[in-house]
């Protein structure tokens, strides 16, 4: 029994009135969730309406002759308990006089039907541009058409069809994971997006998006529909093909109705099944094809087109699936009847023809979607803005509008106007929590780090480089074998400085010559030479250093190493180059390196610094350390290929470098080795972390996104 109260204050405004319901309503009857449903159709304005059994016998009875209170007499009457309170009887009569369904007085005039139906259509337009990622614009009526190849959607949606079809996408899914190798670096090929694979996209994708909703069109005329639009639709402002499908929602089996949402996906499947042939059999162009064919009609089918999250087939399949009709609006009621009792802390008592099991559903899908459409929308602004950047700020402001000030906006009006929410409990949650939220984001200090990866590397007197331009000539000791600090490695010669040495001596003779000449005679001359001779011996002395630096020593106890290929005989080395290592048992440091930008939040405010170290057969551990230096500037050079992708490293690698030079400017740091430690291999991974002093969370958001826009300037 219901805990309402049976009567209501305004039951005298709508007792005596007698409705009926309008002449051109279809009654369908219809199973949701193991219950009857009666869905009726106003075919004048398009609208449908799901009742409930019990409500559908109180409509039912609407004939024009008899009043609304006399209907609630008569179920009071027969009913009991179970008769619908007052409140409960108008609001369904409301609902169904807002959706056009109820003739109130048989006196209307025509036109005021008419302008009804403008008004709705007028809505449907509005409807149709709120959403910048799909806009559409209706063309043709293509009824008449479908109608003439009825046999044609007869015959490819039939059994051996269905057949056919799951062999080849089995046999496409064979040779799929037969070639995955060679998937992947074709893939990741076409990933780059040259103008030969862009074209080719937009070659092949409209066409398929045109049989896509061809597929929808035929469904719906096999399971006896109609289908009176047809036009072009802008996904993230790429023109497409597109029909409208409405006409399934009102099909009595649950199978018609989820076959007309799956036939595009399974027409984009069997075509990308094909395209996995001709990648797979051919080469050259169609192969190509055939790989863009595998992508759209797959890989965009199953995230996009197939995701129940978003608003395209994968969610009418859903919804079929569960038996929800009008998932995500009742799904937006639904959370909306949360929030409201949450903040009154009342029950809304409203009758509903949900179950325990549906309300989940409804709840867990309208917060899920929410979450998931909103962070869609700013990821495709975030690409966007990497070349449109004005379009993509535009896009992201408009996720934000709908995401926060819009439900923002509503709820503040739903303070004012909504009966449940006039409580000083709602109003004082209402306004409470959101600014107890505000003040956590903007005054509560809270921990946070900077994680990244680094590499085991050698102090710096353990790297021998090369003294100047320089060949190898003669080797002491060979690669691998263990030297001690002093000992020769080998002789890196540069012949420009034997040269540079014979002319060198041989002025410092001839001054030396000229001046033991004037030193009795010429008092004058002999002072202004003997600068010159003073210079030119430092010059010498200078290259006779550098030749001697042409002996390489070890600096540490070590193994001798050398870097790259281990013939080390007749290479050529740039000044300060790295030409080998002197790896000791023990002393290691850490190399690793910031994006420059990125940087900046990391230097300040450093609590500590801890890394993450895998000893053999022992867990992961974490010690701490401290920085050891730094570069002065950023550099597109990394000391080890094990910093940029090339080798594993967090940092995108130039694709004609060697594995060190890098895409974007890094910050060069080193860390000193824990002592605790021991020793570990050269170049092995580790984890870094930086911890810094706690800070608010709406500080650290407003530098990510000024250092995210920075990041899509040029440098």
């Amino acid at each position: 029994m219901s805990t309402e109260s049976l009567f209501s204050a305004h039951w005298h405004r709508v007792r005596d009135v007698r409705a009926r319901m309008a002449d051109d309503v279809l009654i369908s009857r219809h199973v949701y969730r193991k219950r009857v449903s009666w869905v009726l159709h106003r075919q004048a304005t398009g609208i449908s309406h799901r009742l409930d059994t019990q409500s559908f016998e109180l409509i039912d009875r609407l004939d024009g002759t008899i009043s609304i209170g006399e209907i609630w007499e008569q179920a009071l009457e027969q009913r009991d308990h179970d008769a619908p309170t007052q409140d409960a009887w108008m609001h369904l009569l409301a609902d169904l006089h807002a959706a056009d369904l109820l003739v109130i007085d048989s006196r209307i005039p025509v036109e005021a039907l008419f302008e009804r139906r403008r008004k709705k259509r007028t809505r449907e337009q509005h409807q149709r541009y709120l959403n910048p990622l799909y806009l559409r614009f209706a063309l043709v009526d293509p009824d008449n058409w479908l109608n003439r190849v009825r046999s044609l959607a007869d015959a490819l949606f039939s059994r051996t069809v269905f057949v056919l079809w799951a062999v080849l996408i089995a046999i496409s899914g064979l040779v799929l994971f037969a070639n995955t190798e060679r998937l992947f670096d074709d893939v990741a090929i076409a990933a780059q997006f040259n103008p030969y694979v862009a074209a080719l996209f937009l070659v092949v994708y409209p066409p398929l998006k045109l049989l896509h909703e061809l597929g929808h069109a035929l469904a719906i005329k096999r399971c006896g529909g109609e289908v009176r639009e047809m036009g072009i639709a802008l996904l993230v402002v790429f023109p497409l093909p597109y029909v409208d499908a409405s006409a399934s929602s009102v099909f009595k089996s649950r199978n018609d109705r989820m076959l007309v949402s799956a036939a595009g996906i399974l027409v984009e499947l069997g075509f990308a099944a094909i395209g996995v042939l001709l990648w797979f059999s051919s080469k050259g162009l169609v192969s190509d094809i055939g790989l863009v064919l595998l992508l759209t009609g797959g890989l965009s089918t199953l995230l996009i087109n197939g995701n129940p999250l978003l608003k395209f087939d994968g969610y009418y399949l859903f919804a079929d699936w569960l038996e929800i009709p009008n998932l995500q609006a009742r799904s937006r009621r639904a959370v909306g009847k949360l929030l409201r009792r949450c903040l009154s802390g009342e029950s809304d008592n409203t009758p509903g023809p949900e179950d325990v099991a549906e309300r989940r559903w409804l709840l867990s899908y309208g917060l899920l979607s929410g979450i998931y459409r909103t962070g869609l929308m700013l990821s495709i602004a975030w690409m966007l803005s990497e070349r449109w950047l004005v379009l993509g700020i535009l896009l992201a402001l408009f996720a934000l509008f709908q995401a926060l000030m819009l439900p923002v906006w509503r709820g503040i009006k739903a303070l004012f106007f909504d009966t449940q929410l006039r409580g000083a409990r709602a109003k004082s949650l209402a306004l409470g929590v959101p600014l107890l939220i505000l003040a956590v984001l903007c005054f509560l200090p809270l921990p946070h780090a900077s994680v990244t990866r680094g590499v085991v590397w050698l102090p710096e007197q353990a790297v021998i480089r090369a003294a100047s331009l320089c060949q190898v000539n003669e080797v002491m000791i060979e690669p691998g074998a263990q030297v001690k600090a002093g000992d020769v490695l080998f002789r890196c010669v540069d012949d420009e400085l034997d040269a540079q040495m014979q002319y060198l001596l041989a002025r410092v003779a001839e001054l030396e010559a000229e001046l033991s000449g004037l030193v009795r005679s010429d008092q004058v001359g002999y002072s202004k030479r003997l600068p010159e001779l003073t210079s030119t011996q430092a010059m010498l002395d200078d290259v006779q250093q550098r030749m001697d630096a042409e002996q390489h020593r070890a600096a540490v106890d070590g193994r001798f190493d050398v870097n790259g290929t281990s013939i080390l005989l007749g290479r050529a080395f740039s000044q300060g180059e790295v030409a080998g290592y002197t790896i000791a048992p023990t002393g290691r440091t850490i190399r690793l390196a910031f994006g420059e930008r990125r940087f900046a939040d990391v230097d300040n405010h450093i609590e500590r610094i801890e890394v993450r170290i895998q000893r053999e057969g022992l867990n992961a551990k974490a010690f701490t350390t401290s920085m050891l230096s730094r570069a002065p500037r950023a550099s597109l050079e990394v000391p080890s290929a094990a910093l940029s992708s090339f080798g594993g490293g967090p940092h995108a690698a130039d694709p004609a470098g060697d594995g060190r030079q890098l895409l974007n400017a890094v910050v060069d740091i080193e860390l000193n080795w824990p002592v605790a430690v021991g020793s570990a291999p050269i170049g092995e991974h580790v984890g870094v972390r930086f911890v810094h002093l706690p800070k608010p969370l709406a500080g650290r958001l407003i530098n990510t996104v000024k250092r995210a826009f920075m990041d899509r300037q040029p440098v």
